[in-house]
């Protein structure tokens, strides 16, 4: 079966997906064949395909061979980890992704080549992940570089939203949350490049002042 997801980051009637369903319908006119069934999510772009309602509705039907076509890559997840995690996984259910916007993963030809389409889609998974590790680099230095702001100004770090980093707070909602999984504290500390006691230290300042 051939399927098709598209997805805009707004509720708002005004955003539509008319430019995702004409490249999608397009694409199966040009190579002769038609659509099973088009997904269309509206929902943050901000949320993990995990948790969205019409994405997981089409992975609980997608089978083995069967082909998933979207016309940008990013469609798939939130950031690079969460593209990773989704491409990885269809990959091993035994489906082929098809993203339009993307060089040799957007030939009809080539996503039927076990060979081809299997070299392909490591390589964007590493690369994915290397765009991956450069984002955590620069919260990591936005973080650091806020707390040097505020020493150089002669402050203590005790009101955690004027003067802890906005990115650390962000960061820190989304491991309360379980965004990053069930990572440890320890590997969290770890993923934002502090010590652990520092991480309890900033942890214990939001907590404080809620």
């Amino acid at each position: 079966m051939i399927f098709g997801y598209m997805r805009i980051s707004t509720n708002k009637e005004a955003q539509r997906t008319d430019r995702q369903d004409f490249t999608l319908k397009q694409y199966a006119k040009n190579n002769n064949f038609e659509f099973d069934e088009i997904f269309e999510e509206r929902i943050s772009g901000n949320i993990k395909a995990e948790h969205r309602k019409e994405y997981k509705k089409l992975k609980e039907i997608i089978r083995k061979d069967d082909i998933l076509i979207t016309t940008d890559l990013d469609r798939l997840g939130r950031d690079a980890d969460d593209i990773i995690i989704e491409l990885k996984e269809l990959k091993s259910k035994g489906v082929r992704v098809i993203v339009l916007d993307m060089p040799y993963m957007n030939d009809w030809d080539k996503a039927h080549d076990d060979s081809i389409y299997n070299m392909v889609v490591d390589i964007v998974v590493t690369i994915k992940a290397h765009m991956a590790q450069q984002e955590r680099e620069k919260i990591v230095s936005r973080i650091n570089q806020g707390l040097d702001v505020a020493k150089a100004k002669g402050n203590k770090l005790g009101r955690p939203k004027t003067e802890l980093s906005k990115d650390f707070i962000k960061e820190y909602d989304r491991f309360k949350n379980g965004e990053y999984g069930s990572i440890s504290s320890i590997k969290f500390a770890k993923m934002l490049g502090i010590g652990r006691s520092t991480l309890y230290k900033y942890i214990k300042m939001l907590e404080s002042n809620k």
